[in-house]
């Protein structure tokens, strides 16, 4: 899956978007599961670092298919997940039909 992943960021202009970065800040100070994040910039390339109250790998696949509904574009996005011992890392990237794109690399863990 990780080779679809850069096929389909071959393709694509990275870009950061002030809007979607809106929508991962709101999203991740709404959540009453999120304990705390980090939202760094690295190379036009999001680097969001997501502690849980009570994490578990369902637990954090469920914050993530909400989070993708908040901050994805509607054209088209594709990700995909490594477990990694106590967290999980998604490597998400969104675009709009125009083939400008947003990447993401998401880690959930314990807080």
């Amino acid at each position: 899956m990780f080779r679809a992943v850069n096929e389909y960021m071959a393709k694509l202009s990275i870009v950061t978007d002030e809007e979607i970065y809106a929508a991962m800040d709101t999203f991740l100070s709404k959540s009453k599961k999120v304990d705390s994040f980090c939202i760094n910039v690295n190379y036009n390339r999001y680097i969001v670092d997501i502690k849980m109250n009570k994490y578990t790998v369902a637990a954090a696949d469920a914050l993530y298919r909400k989070f993708v509904e908040a901050t994805a574009y509607p054209y088209s996005h594709v990700s995909v997940r490594y477990n990694e011992d106590s967290r999980v890392r998604y490597r998400f990237c969104t675009c709009k039909e125009n083939k400008d794109g947003v990447y993401m690399d998401i880690i959930i863990s314990q807080a």
